[in-house]
């Protein structure tokens, strides 16, 4: 079998500065630090002479789309080096990529098993985002101002706002260059924040209503019916995550919602590995924040299936508390 390493960010600068057409592309589902960190590193290639695209199958989300330099292609071209960011597992990239080598595999989730022919992982860091600015830096190209907003879109959606325990001083350091270089933090929030839907609002609320306390967990769930009722989707809901975190006195907070042929699910804590508990579903993430799918079963299926992992993991009381009836 063979061993992939770890590289230094010097030898991934000198991969770089050695390709001439690249493809970046992140995973499934992405989100701010996937389409941050992917931004900032096609405008870091085309800097250094490449042709660089971004590709990706799924539609780029609305609130994140302006991040994207040119338009986002749903296939791999070819003769193009793969390039990917912020993904855990080889079988969450967003491109369909059968017979292509990973050319580089970019990321900040500590569980990555460096599937790329080159790997540049560091679970230290804040977000993905961080990693590319450190690329910029070493193959010593300025930071301008759309790839200075992409970096912090990725930094700061993937902290929360800088409120999660992920954010470091060199987190706070790299954002003052980032400000240094034109970043409007306001300006950012308005594009990212200030996009919601009425739709939105009431899968949201739905969520809310549905959520169950059992003990130190607190579990949330919507189904097909909650999106047939309130018009929203999927996408829409997963904002839920961070309201339920207001909760006192919660240590595991978990957000499942109905997709196509099964139920997707988040996790997010303060002090339990919630990754341990995701990777029993086959998922995986960051020790106080992962995610994971089931296949074949509804959100209550699911939440049944997820209390019992849950068991000696957190204290879940004797019962229910019940924010909303079904």
């Amino acid at each position: 079998m063979e061993t992939r390493t770890n590289n230094t960010t010097r030898e991934i600068a000198d991969l770089l500065k050695s390709l001439d057409k690249v493809a970046v592309t992140t995973h499934v589902g992405a989100d701010g630090d996937a389409i941050g960190s992917s931004a900032a590193l096609v405008r870091l290639m085309r800097s250094l002479g490449a042709e660089a695209v971004f590709c990706h199958r799924e539609p780029v989300p609305n609130y994140l789309r302006w991040l994207v330099p040119g338009e986002a292609l749903p296939e791999l071209p070819p003769d193009h080096d793969l390039l990917v960011v912020d993904t855990s597992r080889a079988d969450r990239v967003g491109v369909d990529y059968e017979g292509v080598p990973v050319r580089l595999n970019l990321d900040h989730h500590a569980d990555n098993p460096l599937y790329g022919e080159y790997n540049l992982v560091d679970g230290t860091a804040a977000a993905s985002a961080q990693i590319v600015a450190s690329l910029y830096k070493e193959c010593g190209v300025p930071l301008e101002k759309d790839s200075a907003t992409a970096i912090y879109t990725g930094v700061s959606t993937d902290t929360g706002g800088f409120r999660f325990r992920n954010v470091s001083p060199a987190a706070h350091e790299l954002v003052a260059d980032l400000l240094r270089a034109g970043v409007v933090p306001a300006e950012v929030d308005d594009r990212i924040n200030r996009t919601g839907t009425v739709p939105q609002l009431k899968i949201v609320g739905a969520s809310l209503a549905n959520a169950e306390r059992h003990g130190n967990a607190i579990i949330s769930t919507v189904d097909n019916d909650d999106y047939e009722r309130t018009g929203a989707s999927e996408l829409d809901s997963k904002e839920s995550i961070d309201r339920l975190r207001t909760v006192a006195g919660v240590e595991v907070v978990a957000h499942l919602r109905e997709v196509e042929g099964g139920t997707k699910g988040s996790l997010r804590s303060e002090s339990v590995d919630v990754s341990e508990v995701a990777r029993r579903f086959g998922g995986g993430g960051h020790r106080l924040a992962a995610g994971f799918t089931v296949r074949g079963k509804k959100p209550d299926e699911a939440k049944a299936e997820l209390l019992d992992a849950l068991k000696g993991v957190v204290d879940l009381g004797e019962g229910s508390e019940n924010g909303g009836a079904r």
